[in-house]
């Protein structure tokens, strides 16, 4: 499902409506070694705008993976600020610093969403390969391992937000 946006007050340098519109999001919950964890996969779909390029692309991914704060897969994964905020049981923002608009997520699922709710973190994993839309779970995956090996992935934790907390001022 392709990203929506929603008016926030400030700006990241290379986060566009039009980039926002244009990702490609998944979320699912697992069970892990850690315990409950969110994730969240935010790509790109092939370049098919007229003077878009791999190139280009990649570019705007990594200013998105700038304006969250996240690192490369050899890094350590380090928590970005709460960044999330649940909009009912099956609907989610995600914030970027700086930024005018946060990231509408597709319908997350009640499973997804109660983890959030109750403290579990979410693993943002943003893909600087193209990833085509509507891709099934094995080819996500693969696409990921592949991410994860070569460093083309960028990863952080995040976590619900406070009601109390502003919009504007996420981190």
């Amino acid at each position: 499902m392709n990203g929506t946006l929603t008016k926030q007050p400030s700006r990241a340098t290379g986060v566009t409506p039009g980039l926002l519109c244009s990702v490609v999001v998944s979320t699912w919950a697992e069970v892990t070694a850690a315990g409950p964890v969110a994730f969240l996969l935010i790509g790109h779909p092939p370049a098919r705008r007229q003077g878009e390029t791999a190139e280009s692309i990649e570019q705007q991914m990594l200013g998105l993976s700038a304006a969250l704060d996240l690192t490369e897969p050899s890094e350590t994964l380090r928590h970005v600020g709460n960044r999330v905020i649940l909009l009912g049981t099956s609907g989610a923002l995600l914030t970027i610093a700086g930024a005018p608009y946060s990231l509408r997520l597709p319908p997350v699922g009640a499973e997804w969403s109660r983890m959030v709710s109750e403290g579990a973190p979410v693993c943002i994993l943003l893909g600087l390969d193209p990833i085509p839309p509507h891709t099934d779970e094995k080819a996500t995956q693969e696409y990921l391992g592949r991410g994860l090996l070569s460093g083309r992935v960028r990863m952080g934790a995040t976590a619900v937000m406070d009601p109390r907390e502003s919009v504007g001022t996420a981190p």
